[in-house]
């Protein structure tokens, strides 16, 4: 299974491609130059759910640090993934 992370830009990739580098294996991951998105992949299916998480749980402390957004595509369904923030009441 092959994934791919889409951030805001290439220093923001490059940052969140080292953390799930530490999180997977460097050899799992790819980077195509000045693009702001890192490749996963996933060679077994008995471990895709175990990596699945292991990405979310990198992609999730990155986010902690960096703030913004990240767009995930698994196959060919996406999921945006955000900080959660309260919504301010207006009263």
């Amino acid at each position: 299974m092959e994934m791919r992370i889409v951030v805001a830009d290439a220093a923001s990739a490059s940052a969140l491609a080292e953390r799930l580098a530490v999180a997977l294996g460097a050899e799992r991951i790819s980077r195509w130059g000045d693009r702001p998105e890192v490749g996963i992949r996933v060679e077994q299916e008995s471990e895709s759910d175990r990596a699945v998480l292991r990405v979310l749980d990198a992609v999730d402390r990155w986010l902690d640090q960096t703030g913004g957004f990240a767009e995930m595509w698994l196959g060919k369904r996406s999921y945006r993934v955000a900080r959660w923030a309260p919504v301010e009441s207006g009263q």
